[in-house]
C-alpha cells in the first residue's frame, strides 16, 4: 500500500541580514522559538555560497509520519527571498495536514520576529 504524501510550501522576503538568516536557521537547538511544530531538530546546511542556501532536516513529529523539510535562502538584490518546503508521509496526514497548514501560516512572520 503507498503511503499518502503532502506537501506544502511557503515563501516570503525580508530585509533582513542574509548571515543572520542562515545562522538562525542552523541553530536546530532554538526552533521552538519560531517554528510552530518543532522544539528542537537537527538542520544540516546542504548548500551555502554568497546569494544561496539550503538547509535541510528530517524529523517524525508523530508516530507514523516523516516529514522532510527544505529551507531556501536567496538574496534578491537588497532583499532575502526565504522559502519553506515540507513533505509529509504517512497515514495520519490525511487528519494532521489542515491543522499543520493553519499553524504554520504565520512561520516566516514568527521567524523574522525572533531574528
Amino acid at each position: 500500500m503507498k503511503l499518502p504524501v503532502w506537501s506544502m510550501e511557503l515563501s516570503r522576503d525580508t530585509n533582513a541580514p542574509f548571515e543572520a538568516v542562515v545562522e538562525k536557521l542552523i541553530d536546530g537547538e532554538r526552533y521552538g522559538q519560531w517554528h510552530p511544530r518543532h522544539q528542537r531538530v537537527s538542520p544540516q546546511l546542504v548548500m551555502k555560497d554568497g546569494e544561496r542556501a539550503e538547509i535541510e532536516h528530517r524529523d517524525k513529529p508523530v508516530p507514523w509520519v516523516e516529514e522532510w523539510s527544505t529551507y531556501v535562502v536567496q538574496r534578491l538584490g537588497d532583499r532575502v527571498v526565504l522559502v519553506y518546503v515540507g513533505r509529509f508521509k504517512g497515514l495520519p496526514v490525511l487528519l494532521l495536514m489542515a491543522y499543520w497548514r493553519m499553524v504554520s501560516a504565520r512561520l516566516w512572520e514568527r521567524f523574522v520576529e525572533n531574528l
